[in-house]
């Protein structure tokens, strides 16, 4: 079955509803001149921005639930400036969210161990921002303690000078260079080892998801920048969770949820799709522009012009899990216990509820283990290094975590960037195919889908540029922040 629509607007195909799925279609139905008639198409039946997210009952019997966000979607000044932009002119509600972050190294034999009973106690703890004096762990020898500290603090501000101060050497076409990595860089500025693979590696790659290897492959650029933007600025998250953000974002558009997309054609008189639903039906459709947003592999697979280029973008799969299993944190509960309170703003104290939180962070060398505690005794593990008891997980969800290179990093510039511009593939990829945004009626959209840390903020930045491409003023774009 083909179906067609009337010519007296475009229509706009969105794929995808995650955040830069549900900005961008946001975007495009509210243009002022309704040029644009939007469908939102999901293959799960259920919206994937916060569909991993967990409702937890308020303690008070009268009081409304309260949301933990899987993947935790805590958020910085500074670094966030559009997505802020968006929560304002969509009065989402969101608070400065203070962390406090233990550092545990895994003992060898841990390493190979799926036993929790050898974890040692954390050998730092760090408050976000230095918000606090940090609790010195009840296991560690307090003149051995400090002298860590000591260290820890000199390496880091030595870390934070670099950013400020030294640049990573940047790409040259003429002669192939890529820009460089984070481990060349980290090597060249001579940041200590000791420091990188027990703190630095830890805390980043936590933020991004993925092991410390993979971390070190990312363009220097995109660490320094969230450095540079983040360096002392609050962190937030969404009072009543990113599943709040949802029905702002959804209003008045189409949505249909269990539409497994199979192909995307252009054609001389728009873009075909062709799909599948949840009763086994196949059917195909044309609209006049279509919107990936969706990981690179599953763009690849849909729209094959783009295959060579987005075929060198790395990616992994990241495990999540929310759970009330407290066996692996036992150690680093009992070495943080009664951490010192903090000091925050009349009016916030009065809103919201603004305990430090606690992420302990284990790592064993290759990977590191993040949990985080959240509300009412709930814990959400990333990258979980140790089984938990299945008794006590509520969620467990994968993740595609779409990474990033020097290489990768050219080919999703060359394709984003201006069509007025010269292609900038140098010869060494002169082989790719250099498709750029836009072309065949397609477009691609995405946290991977700009010049930065795989984040909410290039979500956000990939749905802007979609609607500026297509006439549409974006209306928070200047808000103040």
């Amino acid at each position: 079955m083909e179906k067609t629509h009337p010519s007296h607007t475009k229509t706009v195909a969105v794929v995808g509803t995650g955040m830069a799925g549900l900005a961008t279609a946001h975007l495009l139905h509210q243009d002022p001149q309704k040029r644009y008639q939007v469908t939102l198409i999901e293959k799960r039946d259920e919206i994937s921005l916060s569909a991993e997210s967990v409702q937890i009952p308020s303690q008070d019997p009268n009081g409304p639930s309260v949301w933990a966000d899987v993947p935790m979607r805590a958020f910085a000044g500074g670094f966030y400036r559009n997505l802020v932009r968006m929560y304002d002119y969509l009065g989402v509600k969101y608070h400065e969210q203070p962390f406090l972050f233990s550092f545990t190294k895994l003992p060898k034999r841990q390493q190979s161990s799926s036993t929790t009973s050898c974890i040692p106690g954390p050998q730092m703890v760090y408050a976000s921002n230095f918000h606090q004096i940090p609790p010195i762990p009840r296991t560690s020898d307090l003149i051995h303690w400090c002298v860590e500290a000591v260290y820890a603090v000199l390496c880091y501000l030595w870390f934070t000078f670099c950013c400020f101060f030294i640049a990573p050497y940047a790409e040259n076409l003429q002669t192939g260079q890529l820009s460089e990595t984070f481990d060349h860089y980290l090597r060249r500025v001579w940041v200590p080892q000791h420091y990188v693979a027990n703190y630095l590696l830890p805390l980043i790659s936590s933020v991004c998801t993925c092991s410390h290897q993979e971390l070190l492959n990312f363009p220097a650029s995109d660490v320094l920048e969230y450095k540079r933007r983040t360096h002392r600025q609050q962190h937030f998250v969404v009072s009543a969770g990113v599943q709040c953000v949802q029905p702002k974002l959804l209003e008045g558009v189409e949505l249909r949820l269990g539409v497994n997309l199979t192909h995307v054609i252009p054609r001389h008189n728009g873009v075909q799709i062709k799909y599948s639903t949840e009763d086994g039906k196949h059917s195909s459709e044309y609209f006049d522009l279509v919107v990936l947003a969706v990981s690179p592999d599953v763009a690849a697979s849909l729209f094959p012009a783009v295959n060579s280029q987005l075929s060198a973008i790395p990616t992994t799969t990241v495990e999540t899990v929310a759970h009330t299993d407290e066996s692996t944190i036992r150690p680093m509960l009992s070495a943080t216990a009664n951490p010192t309170s903090i000091k925050c703003s009349k009016e916030l104290r009065g809103s919201y509820n603004l305990g430090t939180q606690r992420i302990h962070l284990l790592s064993n060398g290759t990977i590191t283990e993040a949990v985080h505690e959240q509300s009412n005794s709930i814990l959400v593990t990333t990258n979980p290094l140790f089984p938990l008891d299945k008794s006590k997980i509520i969620r467990s969800a994968s993740f595609i975590r779409v990474l990033r290179s020097p290489l990768s990093r050219l080919l999703v510039n060359s394709i984003f960037q201006d069509r007025g511009e010269p292609k900038k593939l140098s010869e060494s990829t002169s082989a790719v195919n250099s498709w750029r945004n836009g072309d065949n009626g397609v477009y691609l959209a995405g946290g991977w889908c700009w010049d930065g840390m795989v984040l909410l903020e290039g979500c956000i930045v990939s749905a802007m540029r979609v609607a500026t491409d297509l006439g549409v003023a974006v209306p928070w774009d200047d808000m103040s922040s």
